[in-house]
């Protein structure tokens, strides 16, 4: 009997895996961990509309000592809508790290896979992750093929300073409204067309859990002679989502204490303490026409002066480095991050990862 079983995860396993997610956590100067608090399953409604939580059991302990999502999502590529898979959560105990554990693991993937194919997976990999990037893209018996897609830039911008107005000649700004949700999905729909790997949602994902926490008020709208030229919107997730700082290092546990002092007398927003909850918000269904950097720009700015204010410290942006709207983003004053964004095929896909254009790639932040 193997000392290891793979299995679909059930709501029956709800606590354990959000304990295995508390559990693994990202080392560095700043150690956090990624939670699904209250309810794990309700965190990856918005990750995928088809949803498979794969577990690897310990048989002598019953512990849950590995997990990780296969999703199912309408995306664009080459510009029409298929079906793409995501790889996601990839989690395991460090004890397990080594060994033949991963390659049995993706060998059940496979197995799901078969069962329902697609052509193509995308995954994010943190870019400080490097022993996980090594071990997924080394060529290891058993798993699928990974290529490398280049970096989604994804910084958490500070909300804190004032910053001033960015006024375009002719082009208004307002928030949603119920009544434009069609309006807004259309435009968003004929801009990701554009880009490669962008998900696709309709109507009715506002009335669902896949949008669950985003409203058509979310939504901050740019307007020249009446008509959609850039939307963004903001997606708050701490009710199913949440980051937590675990530790700081000793040299940025001294940086904290200081910076802490400053926030007191301006309007910096302190550091969280180990064991809290960040504060934060997604940049959500960013969708400009023609990519036009200075619709973004000015957009960016109206969210941005909305929000500094409240009780947000940072909210999370995600581009791809080769998208012109990306230098933006480091017009502000943030915290470095990113990952590397892959393409994963088993041999059944090859053939459709070739075909692959060279469309800049986009994902959504708040659902990776």
């Amino acid at each position: 009997m193997s000392q290891f079983e793979f299995a679909l995860a059930t709501v029956l396993d709800d606590a354990s895996l959000r304990q295995r997610m508390a559990a693994d956590r990202m080392e560095g100067n700043i150690c956090v961990s990624f939670r699904r608090e209250p309810n794990y399953f309700a965190g990856c409604q918005v990750q995928g509309e088809t949803v498979q939580v794969i577990k690897c059991t310990h048989n002598q302990t019953g512990e849950i000592i590995a997990l990780g999502s296969r999703l199912i999502n309408r995306a664009f590529i080459n510009g029409e809508l298929e079906k793409l898979g995501y790889l996601a959560d990839l989690r395991v105990h460090p004890n397990y790290r080594r060994g033949t554990l991963l390659a049995r693991g993706y060998k059940y993937l496979q197995k799901l896979h078969q069962e329902n194919p697609v052509p193509l997976y995308i995954s994010l990999i943190l870019e400080d992750n490097v022993q996980a990037i090594q071990n997924l893209t080394g060529g290891r018996a058993g798993l699928p093929q990974y290529h490398d897609m280049g970096r989604i830039y994804s910084p958490a911008i500070h909300l804190d300073l004032p910053k001033s107005d960015i006024k375009l000649t002719g082009v208004s700004f307002q928030r949603g409204k119920p009544e434009m949700l069609p309006e807004i999905l259309a435009f968003v729909r004929k801009w990701r067309s554009q880009k490669q790997f962008a998900p696709d949602y309709d109507i009715a994902d506002f009335h669902s859990s896949r949008l669950q926490g985003l409203k058509a008020e979310d939504f901050y709208l740019a307007i020249r002679n009446n008509q959609l030229v850039g939307i963004m919107a903001v997606w708050e997730q701490h009710t199913f989502r949440q980051t937590h700082i675990e530790s700081y290092s000793p040299q940025f546990a001294r940086m904290r204490f200081f910076y802490n002092l400053l926030a007191q007398v301006t309007p910096l927003k302190p550091l969280p303490s180990p064991g809290a909850m960040v504060p934060y918000f997604y940049l959500a269904f960013v969708a400009i026409a023609d990519n036009n950097p200075e619709i973004f720009r000015a957009l960016l700015r109206q969210l941005y002066r909305d929000r500094y204010q409240g009780p947000w410290h940072y909210f999370i942006a995600g581009l791809h480095e080769n998208d012109p709207l990306t230098s933006v983003l480091k017009e502000y004053r943030r915290i470095e991050a990113g990952g590397r964004l892959f393409v994963i095929h088993y041999p059944d896909g090859a053939a459709s990862f070739h075909q692959v254009d060279g469309r800049v790639p986009f994902v959504e932040i708040g659902a990776v």
